[in-house]
């Protein structure tokens, strides 16, 4: 794939955890123009803040990471591609003292109204001010649409 392709939702969710590991290998700003692909697919509450990871910030596991946290910051929601460390979409929190970091829904092929459906489930329950942990519970029992 090359960078004249429009990187729509048809053309993230046809693509191999190899292609995205492909993207990373080319650059930053590849890897930028990736990034900012998903991101525009999904919904961000207000108040939380996005950021993407282009170079190696989060540490530079999946080939898209961006991070979602809610004002405050007691964690974060990190969206994570597939690539060399997981074959599926991955969305893991990390409480901000990391000592919580658990999955909270794993999926396969991309589905931003699922992931989008999960962040907006945890700014509601922002506002029942659970543990980073209880948080945690309740999003991986809960299903979104």
């Amino acid at each position: 794939m090359n960078n004249n392709n429009a990187l729509n939702l048809s053309v993230l969710t046809a693509m191999h955890p190899c292609e995205f590991e492909e993207w990373r290998e080319r650059g930053e700003n590849d890897r930028h123009i990736l990034t900012s692909a998903v991101a525009q697919l999904l919904h961000v509450p207000a108040g939380w803040m996005v950021n993407g990871e282009y170079r190696g910030e989060f540490g530079g596991f999946f080939p898209v990471q961006l991070r979602y946290t809610p004002p405050g910051e007691a964690f974060s929601l990190c969206v994570c591609s597939p690539g060399d460390v997981s074959g599926e979409w991955l969305i893991v929190l990390i409480s901000a003292d990391g000592d919580c970091v658990r999955e909270v829904l794993r999926l396969t092929p991309f589905d931003p109204q699922r992931i989008s459906g999960l962040i907006a489930a945890a700014a509601q329950a922002c506002l029942l001010e659970h543990s980073a942990a209880g948080m945690a519970e309740y999003l991986a029992e809960g299903e979104y649409a």
